[in-house]
């Protein structure tokens, strides 16, 4: 099966058809509603803020000392 197979059979589903739909009367409709721009930007951001790691972390991982440090912790829990 496709990954995508539940979706598509989903759309037998009346109810679930009538709130994707929400209120078009075709999912032609309704996608054309969509902002493309707006998902973009959302997206974009959602990529970025994925990739940017917190400057404590950097430090953190870079401390030769974390494993000691790490195992220490587990020791003493």
């Amino acid at each position: 099966m496709l990954s995508d197979t539940p979706l598509v059979r989903n759309l037998d589903n009346p109810e679930y058809y009538k709130l994707l739909l929400n209120g078009c009367t075709s999912l032609a409709e309704r996608f054309s509603q969509i902002e493309v721009t707006a998902i973009q930007k959302l997206l974009s951001a959602e990529k970025e803020s994925l990739q940017r790691v917190d400057p404590r972390m950097k430090k953190l991982i870079k401390d030769p000392k974390l494993p000691k440090r790490l195992m220490a912790l587990v020791r003493s829990a």
